[in-house]
Order: C-alpha cells, then sequence, then structure tokens
C-alpha cells in the first residue's frame, strides 16, 4: 500500500490510547489516527472487549440472515436518526456508492449530479465521478459519471427540476478542511426541498461525534435525505453506512448487496462504541477539545500560517508553504498529523486525546514552523 500513497518510514507495532509505537518502540501522540478512522484511539477497552466477545460468535452470516447484531444497531441508529432505512457495507466509498446508485433510482429521468469544488467522496469509479480533484480523476474520466462540480455559494442556485442528487461534505476534509457555512447549507437544504432533488450529506470524516454532534450536517443548516457514515464508526475496523428516508423508498429488489456488509463482528464493535458516543457524550467534549485546540493553534505566531480552520476533532491549519516539509519534522518530534491539499495540515486527534495532547500537538508544530522558517 505504501508504494501507492507514499510511505511514512514507520512501522506501527502496537497503541493504545492516543499514542502509537513503531517497531522500535519509539512513541509519537497520534493526530492522524488512520486518515481518522481510530475515532477512538488506540486499542479502546471497550471496544477490544466488544471485539472479543463478538469473535466467539459467526464473524459473517451474509445478507440473507437476520442477527440479533444487525437488529440492535439498526435500533440504536433508529433513535438517533428516527424514520431511516440504513445500508452496511465495508468503507466510505461504498457508502457513497450506495448513495449514487439509491438516488438515480429514486429519481429517474433526472440527469443532472451536483457535487463541490475540492470535494473528496472516494475512489471507485462512481464515487470518484463526485470526487474533484483532477489527478485522482485523470486516468478514468473517459469511464466516469457526468458529475457537474461548483464552488459551495453557487450551488443553491444550480439545483433545478433535472436534478436528481446534490453531495455535500458539511466540513470538506482531504479539500483542505474547510466547513460549511450554516447560511449556505440551510439555502443548499431549501435549494433541495423545492425542486425534490436529494440532498446526500457525506459525514465519512466529520460524522459519528467526530465534529460536535452525531451528524455533522446538524451544525451546518443540512437536513439530508441520505447520510453516509464511515472511518471511526467501528474503531477503525471497515464499515460503511448509507442511511436514508424510509419515505422516499427502496433499492429495487436485488439492486445492490454486500457479501461482508453488516457482519456481526464488525457491528458489534460499531454498536459498542455508539453507545460510548451516548453514554459518555462524546460529541459535546470533541466541541470543547476541538475549541481548546484551536485556541492552541492560533496563538502560535508565525508569518508561514495563514488560517486556522475546523469543528470539533476536525482541524486544518494553511500555510503559505507546503505542507509535507512541516508533517514531516513533526513526525521526526514524535507526532503524527497528515495533509489536506497542498498547503493544509490536518490534525484528526481522537476522542480519548486529553489537554496535555494537544497542547504538546502546537507545541510540536510551533517548533516545526519555525524551524522551516528559520
Amino acid at each position: 500500500m505504501s508504494g501507492i500513497y507514499g510511505g511514512r518510514g514507520l512501522t506501527a507495532a502496537s497503541g493504545s490510547g492516543a499514542i502509537l509505537r513503531d517497531e522500535e518502540g519509539k512513541e509519537y501522540l497520534d493526530f492522524y489516527c488512520g486518515s481518522g478512522a481510530a475515532l477512538f484511539g488506540h486499542s479502546h477497552p471497550v471496544l477490544v472487549q466488544a471485539l472479543v466477545k463478538a469473535s466467539e460468535s459467526p464473524w459473517t452470516i451474509g445478507i440473507g440472515m437476520d442477527s440479533k447484531v444487525r437488529a440492535a444497531l439498526k435500533g440504536s441508529l433508529e433513535e438517533l436518526l428516527p424514520g431511516h432505512s440504513v445500508f452496511y457495507c465495508n468503507s466510505g466509498t461504498e457508502a457513497i456508492e450506495a448513495a449514487l446508485k439509491l438516488a438515480v433510482s429514486l429519481r429517474p429521468g433526472r440527469k443532472k449530479l451536483l457535487a463541490l469544488r475540492r470535494a473528496f467522496h472516494g475512489r471507485t469509479l462512481g464515487a470518484l465521478s463526485l470526487t474533484f480533484n483532477p489527478q485522482y480523476r485523470k486516468e478514468w474520466a473517459h469511464l466516469l459519471p457526468d458529475v457537474q462540480h461548483v464552488k459551495p455559494e453557487e450551488l443553491p442556485d444550480l439545483i433545478d427540476a433535472d436534478t436528481a442528487a446534490v453531495f455535500v461534505e458539511p466540513i470538506q476534509g482531504e479539500g483542505g478542511v474547510y466547513p460549511l457555512s450554516p447560511s449556505l447549507g440551510a439555502r443548499i437544504t431549501e435549494s433541495c426541498h423545492k425542486a425534490d432533488a436529494l440532498l446526500v450529506c457525506d459525514e465519512i470524516q466529520a460524522g459519528w461525534g467526530r465534529c460536535g454532534a452525531f451528524s455533522a450536517s446538524s451544525l451546518v443548516g443540512l437536513e439530508p435525505d441520505i447520510l453516509c457514515f464511515a472511518k471511526g464508526v467501528a474503531g477503525g475496523l471497515p464499515i460503511g453506512l448509507t442511511l436514508w428516508k424510509k419515505n422516499l423508498g427502496d433499492f429495487s429488489p436485488s439492486g445492490h448487496g454486500s457479501t461482508y456488509g453488516g457482519n456481526p463482528l464488525v457491528l458489534a464493535i460499531a454498536e459498542a462504541s455508539l453507545r460510548l458516543l451516548t453514554t459518555e457524550a462524546l460529541p459535546s467534549h470533541a466541541a470543547r477539545s476541538g475549541t481548546f485546540f484551536r485556541e492552541l493553534l492560533g496563538k502560535i505566531d508565525s508569518p508561514l500560517i495563514s488560517e486556522v480552520r475546523g469543528m470539533g476533532l476536525l482541524n486544518g491549519v494553511e500555510l503559505t508553504i507546503k505542507a509535507v516539509p512541516i508533517i514531516k519534522r513533526m513526525q521526526d518530534k514524535g507526532v503524527l498529523v497528515l495533509p489536506a491539499g497542498p498547503s493544509v495540515v490536518r490534525f484528526l486527534p481522537p476522542f480519548v486525546a486529553v489537554e496535555e495532547d494537544f497542547e504538546r500537538a502546537a507545541a510540536v508544530f510551533k517548533e516545526a514552523l519555525e524551524e522551516e522558517g528559520s
């Protein structure tokens, strides 16, 4: 995999909480967290216990059988999002693929699909058509469904009677960490309602409590018809969820499927993670931690910083230089972060990070900037 993505020169061997250790025993403060998938940190005891217990029962059963674990998670999701159906799959990209197929089937005859500039929705062909980055698209452009990518402020006026679906991230992650303004989110929602176009919200990175609410869309004025979760849902195990309002309809018979989607092993971890969200009020904790961290970042006096952005535990700092050299310096100093485009350093800390962790991350970031600027 490192041959595709580029290696960090680090072999992960163990981890606990917000700490990752390499094979030589060096510890890193992990604000990278597997591109945000380790939302609960590493080896969370509640999730480990759920995994051990679930491993003693059938791991996968296929889609034709019922499961108490499936029913339990469905019931828990129903409490948070009443009146929604759910499709279980294995990743964020698969959740987007399911949403795309569902939207097109529920709005037959409509040809327009809209997404935002800087959007990232995945790399399989359907999802890739919604992703904006030309570098990701260029080899396969001739195979991709036609999607119109527009600036956020242009979107409401372009939604019309020929629009099947509008795909929006409430907070763009890979695109540079850009939260949508609530007033614009409300306008997008209103335009979709007027045109009877389906609003699909991609919360693969922003959702599941990371940004201060179970659904980040609720924070930025979006009222989705279809909602996609993944990454941290099962503490880093492969899972994707596509949820939609039941009154819209459903897939046609045999219209979609997944061999591993909804397997009891992973769903048991997802159910445990959802209980942690609610019993420990983790979304509120994420909101407070994020505010604290952004205040620390905002106090860094560096000519290399142009803007600090984010919500909850999804934060980015726009630099006047390339981000990768700073990220490498931080790794050398024992803090893992990641880019969001060429000039943004992205921080994806886990729920278990404490004030001292945020202070350390900010201090190391400041040191890396000072060394780069000297």
